[in-house]
């Protein structure tokens, strides 16, 4: 806290010696320097906020879990120690459950445009307990991104549900669930802890995103990927931002925040999870052999029955949780990621129209005074 807020004071002296009135707010970001958030997403996002800003607006970037990690990020940014960040909910469920619920819903397929949103749009318009809960927390749920769909990746080849029968998965959310109906034993751990239980033999394997394999170096120790698309989650909270400090901005500096919203989703989930999924995935092949196992009839079929599966325990959870109403809001947004399919089809990885296309369905329908 006080080397953040040293860093603030800092920052504002020099802005009132110079006579300049940018702000500039901290956002702390917990995956490694190297996370596509970090050399891409983020900066963009921040280049254009100062541009629509005329200045006024410049995010400073501290990246590496130096301020808080994935399970601090929400305190962090409620408390005003850094003002933005990376956050995933069921690391915290009890904090927004609404939030939490989403998150746990897997999505059949692999459309992560789609979800990603679908979730935008049901979060800001079709779930006020969503918002509700965010404002509990001092907190905007902004520039949510969806996942590229999850693979199991393994440190043996999986091809069956008896070879996946008693195996540690690193798996959070519906994945959890997905684990236990395939005989395994789910381990709720962060992207970051996973790491070294790989190394040390506590895991056995993940059910992750391709592109993990190179920006956590899974591809060292996880080398069999089974070849099998598990489905997509969100909302990852790509841009968590304190609600004081946006609240405290001018119009025209909260409509230029929200359009950076729309355009996070946009970029991280195209950029990161369709390109650099792949991408990923063939440089892990190379550099560490990582290798494609095919999936058996059984396994096959215990994936494509697991979300009709699934319901009676999502409902169950949204219940424990306190979500008021936890089977509208599944529907919701399910509905939304069928609404949201083809448009995903149409612009494909074009990130300026599907930025566009966010704005006009969901941010520029939200008045920035009922956050």
């Amino acid at each position: 806290m006080t080397m953040t807020r040293t860093l603030t004071l800092t920052s504002a002296l020099t802005l009132l010696a110079t006579g300049a009135l940018a702000q500039t707010p901290i956002y702390g970001s917990w995956p490694p320097a190297s996370d596509y958030l970090n050399t891409d997403t983020l900066p963009e996002a921040f280049a254009m906020m100062s541009q629509a800003t005329g200045g006024a607006l410049e995010w400073e970037l501290i990246a590496g879990g130096q301020l808080a990690d994935g399970r601090g990020t929400l305190a962090a940014v409620t408390d005003d120690l850094m003002q933005a960040g990376l956050q995933i909910p069921v690391y915290t469920p009890e904090a927004m459950p609404s939030f939490t619920l989403l998150y746990s819903v897997v999505v059949p397929g692999d459309d992560p445009m789609a979800v990603a949103a679908a979730a935008a749009e049901t979060v800001f318009l079709n779930c006020p307990s969503c918002l509700q809960e965010a404002r509990d927390n001092n907190v905007l749920p902004f520039g949510g991104f969806a996942s590229a769909s999850y693979r199991l990746m393994c440190t043996s080849p999986v091809s069956s549900l008896e070879q996946m029968s008693g195996l540690r998965i690193r798996a959070t959310g519906g994945y959890g669930e997905m684990a236990i109906m395939g005989g395994g034993t789910p381990l709720s751990v962060t992207l970051t802890e996973a790491v070294g239980l790989l190394q040390r033999g506590g895991l056995d394997c993940l059910m992750a995103t391709r592109e993990w394999l190179q920006t956590y170096g899974y591809g060292e120790y996880a080398r069999y990927v089974t070849d099998l698309p598990l489905g997509n989650s969100s909302p990852a909270v790509g841009f968590l931002m304190n609600r004081d400090l946006f609240m405290g901005l001018s119009a025209d500096e909260q409509q230029a925040m929200m359009r950076a919203s729309a355009f996070i989703t946009a970029k991280h989930t195209i950029g990161n999870y369709v390109i650099r999924d792949q991408e990923s995935f063939e440089n892990q092949q190379e550099v560490n052999g990582v290798e494609l196992v095919a999936p058996d009839a059984g396994l096959t079929a215990m994936v494509e029955g697991f979300s009709a599966h699934d319901r009676a325990r999502l409902l169950e959870a949204g219940e424990r949780l306190g979500v008021e109403d936890p089977a509208a809001l599944i529907d919701t947004y399910l509905a939304a990621v069928e609404r949201w399919r083809p448009i995903s089809a149409e612009l494909g990885n074009d990130v300026e129209a599907m930025t566009q296309r966010i704005w006009d369905e969901v941010f520029s329908q939200v008045d920035p005074s009922t956050l």
